[in-house]
This record gives C-alpha cells, structure tokens and sequence, in this order.
C-alpha cells in the first residue's frame, strides 16, 4: 500500500515556493554522481543537492543497460554533519518520493538533519529515476472512466487489458522488468552511497520501503549503521491471497476498541452486528445516495471500501464508530465524501514497477484456495480483495519468481527500530514483530491508536527515529508516551473531510 504523507501545506507553512535551488556537492562525490537541477521547492534557509547516479539493470553478469536513479541530499544543519547519513526508503512499491507530497521530506527529517544529512531518492522505474515503469494507460483509466459507485468488478474488467498495454509498450521499448526487484533495489541503495562517498549509513524506510532496508541489511552487512522499519513489510509474507485477513482485522480490532471503552460501548451498542446486518442487506439490495449532483450506487464493497480507506489517516480514527454508527443506522450519504477512485492508476504512483514486484515476489506463492479461505474466514469484510488486479494481469508479465533466499527472513545484528501502528491496515504490527525474531539488535515500538506510516502520522516518531539514530542502545521510553494509550473515541460530528492520508488510497500492496 502506498505511504500517503498529510498535505504539505499542513506540514510546512514557511516553503519558498518556486525556488528551485541547487548546491554544489563535495567534489570527492563527483565522479558517480551528476548534479541536476533539484524538482522541489526548497525553504529558505535549507540546502539541499540533487543529481543522478548510474546504476546496472542487472548485477549478475551486468547484462543490460543501465538505469538513471534520481537522488536528493537534504543536506544537515549542523557545520560539520556526521560522516553517516540517513538514507529513506520509500513505500509503494512504485510511489514516487517527489510528488504532491515532496516537501514533507523537510519536516520529517529536521530532528535528523540536526546531525545528519538525509537522502532521498526515487527507486528504479519511479518517478523521477529513468526509465519509468509508469502506466498512463492505467491513469488514463481512473481520469476517464470513474464514476462513483464503481464496483470492483467493473474496475477490473477495465484495468487488465490496459495493464497488458502497458506491459507490451514497457517491453517493445527494451525495458527487462525482470530488473525490477526489491535485491536490486536494495544494491542500488548502497550504489548511492558509494556514488555519494558514503562508507557507512542508516536507513529509514517506510511500508515496502522496510522490505528494501532488510534486504541491505542482508547484503551489505558491514555498511549499515542502524535501521528504522516503519510499517514494517518484511520478506516471507505474501499477502496477495491473506489480504482478506487484513481488512477484516482492522475492522475487528476496532470494534473490539469501541467495545472495550465503557463510553464508545454505550454509545454505539452492538455496533459491529449492526454493521455487519447492513452489510448484509446492502449486498442483496443496493441503494443510492447522492455525492454532489451525482447519484451513487452503494452495496457492501463500496461501504467497505470508503472505510478501510479512513484507517489509513489516525486523525479519523476517533470518530470511525460514529462513522460506522451512521452506516449501520442506514445514513450512507454520512459516508460520500470517502467514496471515490479504487483504481490501481496515479500521477504519483509507477503501476509498472509495482506489478513487477508483486508477480515476482508475492503472486508466484499465492494460491486461489488460500484466497477462497481467507475469503470466508474474514467474512464480510474481504471479498472485494478477490479483485486483486495482480490475480488478473501476473501471468502475463512474465517476470521471475525470486529466489529463495529473498523470500526468508532477513537475519541481522544491525540495531534496528521497528515502528507498528496497531490499526494499520496493510501492514500490522504482527509483521513488525515476525521480522524482530530475526534481528537480534531490533526492538518494536507499537502505537496503539496509530496506523500506516508512523514517521509522518505521529507528530513525536521524527525525534524519536532521530534519538535512536544517534544513540541505537539508549532508552526510548520517554519519548511518544502515550504511545500505549487507547484510542479516544468521540461522539462529535464528523466535519472534517478526508484528509490525503485517506482519499484514494485501496487495499492492495504495502
């Protein structure tokens, strides 16, 4: 599932926006890395360079061309930065880390930047990096074709034969996306790196971005000081045919939340049967609400489509039993601004990149009877995850399943932070803790009312993820103290609209 960042203007008020500002960067650095101009605003007062660094298609044999990787180095605040930088990695897999939400990167790395510098990149076949895996035959299809109320089905028999079109146009012009994996991602890591005259440095990754930070971990043992795994996704899960468990989870740890609070009890009683009553009845009969001037046709797979979308943005998360409440009680309209696009398609996102990940890593281990299974265990939360456009498209992108060693667990001594949101929707805190009993030197910090992306969702995780890269062995219990404290539950009319956290985005892939 992609990382969706809060909007930047909630984030970072004082940007000077439109100066594109590049500085020059040690000369030692210069020979693997070539300075370009910078595609984000940078604030007054911040440095930051950006260039690109050359890096082989393949490392085994070195066979095909090389590929372009866009690099931006966020520089540190301090006078003589720390010779050990900070190097994120973002999620997706395929989200572009200089989109909308570029500028994010400045705020959540500030604590960092005290001592470090911190560097940003778009992995092979994203955004900025070259070649693009992109899809526009994909976006095309969520600009175009959308209408409210879409159901899966329809969505799909809309999406395969564009993904087909994509992957012909990818293939005619050369591009081998059996390139694309997460161990050539992680080797490109530590090309940057080379290229930018780093001999050690800490990862931070994000969602897949931590299934990326395990694998250097793995394979370059020596050169990684610490690690953050945030939303953590770690190799050995292939969640393509469980992703049904995944929905029904947190929508069961919710009511299980609701149920456990003496007042979201009392208010909302019996909330999950009456949800699940109207879930029922919305399957046999449909009905229509209106968004705007528009008439929606809503059944359950939109319902639980618009509210597993809400999980992702914990600001939402103390108002979903009122929500849910409302849906029960037959009021749909309370839910129409959380309905909207379920494509795959996206400026931001490179669909070509993701697919080659998941029909290599994911779809070769998955099994229909294992989907059937997870389908009625999490009843009736996970049809919809039936839709998978992986399920439709993987055996005709003819990519490789990974080796074995890619698909077991990552053993590592590099200490290691592991962050969990417990109403994470697509990678809860079980997968942070099955990676931790292979990490001898890791620890996991779990938020009890937190979600996706804990670095840029919980205002304390950016000190707390600068603390402990400073000092790997030191204490964090002081800092997000309230980390164990359950979630705050109001009866308050929900008036706020979704934030970026939440629209858009689908279960899907970390």
């Amino acid at each position: 599932m992609p990382v969706r960042l809060p909007p930047a203007s909630n984030l970072w008020p004082l940007l000077a926006f439109g100066a594109l500002i590049l500085f020059a960067f040690p000369a030692s650095a210069a020979s693997g890395f070539e300075s370009t101009r910078c595609v984000f605003a940078v604030p007054r007062g911040e440095r930051a360079t950006c260039g690109f660094v050359a890096v082989p298609a393949h490392r085994e044999g070195a066979r095909g061309r090389s590929l372009r990787l866009y690099v931006a180095v966020l520089h540190s605040r301090a006078q003589s930065p720390l010779p050990d930088p900070v190097i994120f990695l973002n999620g997706g897999p395929g989200d572009a880390a200089f989109g909308d939400d570029a500028d994010t990167w400045w705020q959540i790395s500030r604590p960092i930047r005290e001592a470090r510098d911190f560097i940003v990149f778009d992995q092979r076949g994203v955004g900025q990096s070259r070649p693009s895996l992109d899809c526009p035959e994909l976006d095309r299809i969520s600009e175009r074709n959308w209408k409210p109320g879409m159901g899966r089905a329809e969505v799909l028999a809309l999406e395969r034969p564009a993904a087909v079109r994509c992957h012909d146009r990818l293939t005619r012009s050369g591009i081998d996306l059996s390139a694309y994996t997460t161990a050539e991602a992680a080797a490109d890591v530590d090309d940057i790196a080379a290229a930018l005259n780093y001999e050690s440095y800490n990862l931070v990754g994000v969602s897949y971005g931590t299934r990326v930070a395990l694998a250097v971990m793995r394979d370059f043992p020596d050169r990684v000081r610490s690690a953050v795994l945030d939303s953590v996704y770690p190799p050995g899960i292939f969640d393509l045919d469980t992703q049904p468990a995944l929905i029904a989870r947190v929508f069961r740890r919710l009511f299980g939340e609701c149920k456990s609070s003496p007042d979201c009890d009392a208010e909302y009683p019996l909330l999950e049967a009456r949800f699940d009553g109207m879930l029922a009845q919305l399957r046999s009969q449909p009905e229509t609400i209106r968004q705007a001037r528009r008439s929606i046709r809503v059944d359950d797979g939109i319902v639980l489509d618009a509210l597993y979308a809400t999980f992702y943005d914990p600001a939402v998360l103390p108002d979903l039993p009122e929500l849910i409440d409302k849906v029960a009680r037959g009021d749909l309209s309370a839910l129409s601004p959380w309905i909207g696009p379920v494509f795959s398609g996206g400026p931001n996102r490179s669909d070509g990149l993701a697919l080659s990940v998941a029909c290599s890593e994911s779809w070769p281990f998955a099994t229909r009877d294992t989907l059937a299974a997870s389908v009625a265990a999490s009843e009736p939360y996970g049809g919809d995850a039936a839709y998978a456009l992986e399920w439709q498209v993987c055996d005709s992108w003819h990519v490789p399943p990974i080796s074995a060693v890619d698909a077991v667990a990552v053993s590592s001594a590099t200490p290691t932070l592991l962050l969990a949101g417990s109403f994470d929707p697509i990678t809860p805190p079980e997968y942070a803790y099955i990676a931790a009993r292979t990490l001898t030197n890791g620890r996991v910090v779990e938020f009890r009312a937190g979600s996706h992306s804990i670095l840029s969702t919980e205002s304390c995780a950016p000190e707390l993820v600068a603390r402990f890269i400073d000092m790997p062995a030191a204490p964090l219990d002081t800092l997000c103290a309230d980390r164990t404290l359950a979630p705050r539950f109001t009866t308050a009319g929900l008036d706020q609209p979704p934030s970026a956290a939440a629209a858009g985005t689908e279960a899907r892939s970390p």
